[in-house]
C-alpha cells in the first residue's frame, strides 16, 4: 500500500470517527491536515499540488458562495419557508421544499442549496414540530439528487460537461437523467418522510440566526448576481458550437456574475467573510489528497493488473459508487476523466447520475453533506452524526444506484 493510499485511508477513518473526536475538529480540518501530512512527506511536491487542484472549479464555487451568502442576506430563506409554510397540509409542505430545494440545486449547484436549504429546514421544523435531523438529511438527498439534473448542478458535473464537449450540455443531462432523478427524489422522499415525526427540542433551543437580515439595505446586487449566474451559463451553452465567440470557462462566468455583490453592495466585506472557506478548504485539500493518490500510480497498477475496462457501464457504476465513498465524488471523477481513453455520452452519463448518487451513502462522499453538518454548526445545532446518516440514507442510496444504472443502461 502507497503512503498515499494509506493516508487517505486514514482520512476516512477519522471522518467516520468524528463523532467521538474533539467537537473543534471539523471534516475540513482532517482533510487540510490530510493534505499537509501528504506534503511534508513529500508524496507531492507544492508545484504538483498546486497543478492538481482545479481552479476553475474553485472560482466557481468560491462565486456560487458568494452569491448564496448575499441571497441569504437578502432573507430568501426566510421567504421561501413562509411561502412552503403557507401550504399548511404536512405532506404538501414537504413537497414544496423539495421541490424548492431540488430547483435551487439545478440552478446553483447543491452546495449553494445546502446554505440556502439549513435555516429553511430549521423554520420547518420548529413550526410542523418535525425532527430537524431527519429533516437536514432530507436536505442532503434533496440537494443530492436535484443537482443531477443540469451540468452546473454539483462540481462533478461542471468537470464532466467541460470533458464531454456537447453541443448542449442542458438538453444531454436532461434526456440521460431527468427521468431517474425525479423517481429517485419520489422514492427518497417516501422513505425519509417517515422519520419526521420526532422531535428535537434541545435543537431547537440551541438554534440562533447567525446573521442579522434586518440590517440588510440593499437586496439588488444578489438578485442581480443570481440571474445573471443563470443568463451566462445558458447562453454559454447555447453559444458553445460558435467557434468565433470566445467560450469563457466556469470559474470566469462564476466571477463575472458575483462582480456586482463585490463592486456595488455595501455588504461586499461581510459577504467575503461569510464565503463558506471551510468546504473551499475542503476541495482544495482534497485535490492535493487525490492529486497525491494519482502520482502514486496505486490506482493505474490495480487497473492495469486487473484488466478493467473502464468504460464498461459496470465498471463505470462500481468504481464511480465505491470509490465515491473514500475519496468523494469530485476527485473520483476528476482522476476517473484523466484515466479514460474516450469519453462517449453514455459513459459520461453513468459516471455523472453514479458518481452524484453515491453522495446519498456517507457524509464524506459529498460535499453538500458537509455544507449542511458546517451550516447547521453555525446555527448552534448538533447535526447528524456518520452513523445516523449511514442508516437513514442506505436504502436511499440502493434505489438510486439501480434506477440510475439500469435507466442510463437502457
Amino acid at each position: 500500500m502507497s503512503i498515499s493510499l494509506f493516508i487517505s485511508a486514514i482520512i476516512f477513518i477519522l471522518i467516520a470517527a468524528r463523532q467521538w473526536l474533539p467537537s473543534a475538529i471539523r471534516i475540513w480540518h482532517i482533510m487540510t491536515f490530510g493534505a499537509i501530512a501528504l506534503l511534508l512527506m513529500r508524496q507531492i511536491s507544492l508545484k504538483e499540488a498546486f497543478f492538481a487542484i482545479d481552479w476553475d472549479l474553485i472560482l466557481y464555487l468560491f462565486a456560487v458562495f458568494s452569491i448564496a451568502s448575499a441571497l441569504y442576506d437578502t432573507g430568501i430563506s426566510e421567504q421561501i419557508s413562509k411561502r412552503i409554510l403557507s401550504v399548511k397540509h404536512p405532506s404538501m409542505v414537504l413537497t414544496s421544499y423539495v421541490i424548492a430545494m431540488a430547483l435551487c440545486a439545478a440552478v446553483l449547484t447543491n452546495d449553494a442549496a445546502a446554505v440556502i436549504g439549513v435555516p429553511i429546514a430549521i423554520m420547518l421544523a420548529r413550526n410542523m414540530k418535525w425532527g430537524l435531523i431527519p429533516l437536514l438529511i432530507i436536505l442532503c438527498a434533496t440537494v443530492t439528487i436535484g443537482s443531477m439534473v443540469s451540468p452546473v448542478g454539483n462540481p462533478q458535473n461542471i468537470l464532466i460537461a467541460n470533458a464531454g464537449n456537447f453541443d448542449n450540455m442542458f438538453i444531454v443531462f436532461g434526456q440521460w437523467i431527468l427521468v431517474p432523478a425525479a423517481i429517485t427524489l419520489l422514492v427518497s422522499m417516501i422513505w425519509l418522510k417517515r422519520f419526521l415525526k420526532t422531535t428535537d427540542i434541545a435543537n431547537y433551543e440551541a438554534t440562533r440566526n447567525y446573521r442579522k437580515q434586518n440590517e440588510i439595505g440593499q437586496k439588488w446586487p444578489a438578485l442581480l448576481s443570481a440571474a445573471l449566474l443563470l443568463l451566462f451559463i445558458v447562453a454559454g451553452s447555447v453559444l458553445h458550437n460558435v467557434n468565433s465567440i470566445y467560450q469563457p470557462t466556469f470559474g470566469q462566468i462564476g466571477l463575472a456574475a458575483c462582480l456586482p455583490i463585490y463592486i456595488v453592495s455595501r455588504e461586499r466585506q461581510r459577504i467575503l467573510r461569510e464565503v463558506d472557506w471551510p468546504t473551499l478548504f475542503f476541495f482544495i485539500s482534497m485535490f492535493v489528497v487525490t492529486g497525491s493518490l494519482l502520482k502514486s500510480g496505486s490506482l493505474q497498477f490495480f487497473l492495469e493488473v486487473s484488466g478493467i475496462d473502464l468504460a464498461e457501464p459496470e465498471t463505470v457504476a462500481f468504481v464511480s459508487f465505491f470509490a465515491s465513498q473514500l475519496f468523494s465524488n469530485v476527485p473520483v471523477v476528476e482522476i476517473y476523466l484523466k484515466l479514460l481513453h474516450q469519453h462517449d455520452t453514455q459513459t459520461l452519463m453513468m459516471l455523472s447520475a453514479i458518481s452524484t448518487v453515491a453522495g446519498n451513502l456517507f457524509i464524506i462522499s459529498a460535499a453538500s453533506n458537509v455544507i449542511v453538518l458546517q451550516q447547521a454548526e453555525k446555527f448552534g445545532i448538533k447535526p447528524f452524526n456518520f452513523w445516523q446518516f449511514f442508516f437513514l440514507m442506505l436504502p436511499v442510496s440502493i434505489a438510486s444506484i439501480l434506477i440510475s444504472y439500469f435507466w442510463i443502461l437502457w
